[in-house]
């Protein structure tokens, strides 16, 4: 009898630890954008990573879903995911949502195509490309300034369309990371890669986030534990070795 008693105390014992150990699981909404994210190995590239490991130090799994970034933005709206990444902050999307700490920093610059501007394009503000045609993506953080300085728009699903339009012709700028940018350009033929030329001006220097919901359970607190997690994984050195990882250079780091 007192062997049972023992074996059923055992017993809920590894229950209740197992269930106490359990990780919180939230759901996480992104599309391809490497090196910063990739639908590859169920979530990869460096944000992801990050966002992950981060999470991991405060006993929280993250689950991915790839999706356009107009439905990302659309789930984080409606409660169904905790946040969507990697998103700048903006006037507009501060109203309706929360940001987390800035977890790397992105460089953005309008791509061209050398043949038609072979000594490239001096500009100082968006209204200089008035006249021109710049190619945009739905969702993206460009298209209300775009928008706002009265420019002609051709939008397109993906980054490489885009590219592949300017080797076209039939745009004549559009903004990418730069690091995005290269990496899409090496899917490209080779001679088609060589007419793409990058301004050397910045569209803007920014931080990509994560973008809460303010109507998903918990998200004060879960966006709480982020910073708690991100903070863990900078001052263990993890977090560089990730960007290393990654082939990103020192200055795309938050300090």
């Amino acid at each position: 009898m007192i062997k049972k008693i023992v074996v059923l105390i055992s017993a809920i014992m590894f229950t209740c630890v197992t269930y106490c150990n359990a990780g919180e699981s939230i759901v996480i909404a992104t599309s391809n954008y490497a090196p910063f994210t990739s639908s590859e190995n169920n979530g990869s590239g460096v944000i992801l990573d990050v966002v992950k490991k981060a999470f991991q130090n405060v006993n929280v799994d993250v689950e991915y879903q790839f999706h356009p970034w107009k439905r990302c933005e659309y789930l984080v709206q409606q409660g169904k995911a905790f946040a969507a990444t990697p998103y700048f902050k903006t006037d507009q999307r501060m109203n309706k949502y929360d940001f987390s700490v800035p977890i790397v920093k992105s460089f953005n610059r309008f791509f061209y195509n050398k043949e038609k501007f072979p000594d490239g394009y001096e500009w100082e503000t968006l209204k200089d490309f008035k006249g021109y045609t710049m190619g945009g993506i739905l969702g993206l953080w460009y298209m209300p300034k775009f928008k706002k300085a009265g420019l002609k728009i051709h939008t397109a699903g993906t980054d490489l369309q885009n590219l592949k339009m300017l080797i076209a012709k039939r745009i004549d700028f559009t903004v990418i990371d730069e690091l995005t940018g290269k990496k899409v350009l090496n899917d490209l033929k080779p001679e088609d890669a060589k007419k793409i030329g990058i301004l050397d001006k910045p569209e803007s220097v920014s931080d990509f986030y994560l973008m809460v919901s303010r109507d998903y359970k918990n998200h004060s607190e879960l966006n709480e534990k982020f910073t708690k997690g991100f903070k863990m994984l900078k001052e263990s050195g993890e977090y560089m070795k990730i960007l290393s990882q990654y082939q990103l250079p020192e200055h795309f780091a938050v300090r």
